[in-house]
């Protein structure tokens, strides 16, 4: 009986989805892929934060440079998925610690058993970025194409952070996956305005600010 593919073993044991080989080098499944996305426990995160706003990761030679317009803003927003050492050295990534760190991340991931989905966005310096969860298309996994989605919210930062309103960061998340796969034709991202907090904190309401007379955090 042939061995199971890599990353169809991998998936199961990240998703709880049974996947058997046939014999005679034929592969059959117990049970077919479902179609909707499949939730992947078993990452590992890395997360880092530029709050001089600039690029973190390209896929050009050099990183671009940024002026204040909108067009810059939408600039600093990078979604990749790497599944071979190839991908990766495809990537220019900031020489900051923001972009060292992102990219020293990639550079330890095993990729004959793993994959990266790496990210990175623009956020006011006011806010933060969360990560709450990742899943695969499993149909597509099973045919060598890893196609991952993450889901993200926003939030308002510790009241004890200074931070200009004016001002925007950079966030970057690497994800790495206990899936291998040939290549990546897809990818999703979701993002809630709201982790959960329904007003921000009073030292971010500016009428609350101007009218409690106190001193300027």
């Amino acid at each position: 009986m042939a061995d199971v593919p890599r990353r169809r073993a991998l998936l199961a044991a990240a998703s709880g989805i049974a996947a058997l080989a046939g014999c005679a080098g034929s592969e059959t499944a117990s049970n077919s892929y479902p179609t909707a996305n499949q939730p992947i426990d078993d990452y590992e995160l890395e997360k880092a934060r530029d709050e001089s706003g600039g690029v973190l990761v390209t896929a050009d030679d050099e990183l671009p440079s940024l002026s204040a317009d909108e067009r810059a803003r939408q600039g600093r927003a990078t979604r990749r998925v790497l599944v071979a050492d190839a991908n990766l050295a495809e990537l220019t990534f900031a020489g900051t610690d923001a972009g060292e760190t992102l990219r020293s991340f990639c550079a330890a991931t095993d990729f004959d058993a793993a994959s990266v989905y790496l990210l990175a966005m623009p956020v006011d310096a006011c806010r933060e970025i969360r990560f709450r969860s990742v899943a695969v298309e499993p149909d597509q996994l099973a045919a060598g194409d890893l196609h991952p989605h993450a889901d993200f919210c926003e939030a308002y930062r510790p009241a004890d952070i200074d931070c200009g309103a004016d001002e925007t960061h950079t966030v970057g998340f690497a994800i790495r996956l206990p899936v291998a796969a040939d290549s990546s034709t897809g990818s999703g991202r979701g993002m809630s305005s709201s982790c959960g907090r329904v007003e921000p904190p009073t030292v971010f309401n500016a009428a609350a600010a101007s009218g409690s007379g106190g001193d300027d955090a």
